[in-house]
């Protein structure tokens, strides 16, 4: 005994984010892209003075590496023009120099260990003891 009648669909009511939620995200959306915008702003002008700095000491050291290698062309120069004396003569070994010599075999000892074949004859007990 019901006295309550037939079923009711239940009131669904959407609420969403007030307007001060609202303007307090946009706000914060706002200080975020301007703190983003200055942050790349930043980074922008110390690469691009990281990148001045490496060109510049780059173009330094090729033009230290032109100057050595001017002045080792130079230098290859003046030893290529002048002659080269050489000669040669058999001169006596001087005392005290370091020489080499053929090797020699090394003589080994006689050994005394004398093996006879007819020491012992076959028979049982004679020969490897081998447990079968």
């Amino acid at each position: 005994m019901c006295l309550g009648g037939g079923p009711q669909a239940p009131s669904v009511q959407y609420v969403g984010p007030s307007e001060d939620d609202i303007r307090r995200n946009e706000q914060q959306l706002e200080t975020y892209q301007q703190q983003m915008q200055q942050q790349q702003t930043q980074f922008q002008t110390q690469l691009q003075s990281q990148v001045e700095a490496a060109s510049a000491e780059t173009a330094e050291l090729q033009a230290s590496l032109a100057a050595d290698t001017a002045a080792a062309a130079a230098a290859s120069a003046v030893q290529t023009a002048t002659a080269y004396n050489t000669s040669a003569a058999q001169t006596e070994i001087p005392e005290g120099a370091a020489t080499t010599e053929a090797t020699k075999k090394k003589k080994k000892p006689d050994s005394s260990l004398r093996i006879s074949r007819d020491a012992t004859t076959q028979s049982a007990g004679t020969g490897l003891n081998i447990g079968v």
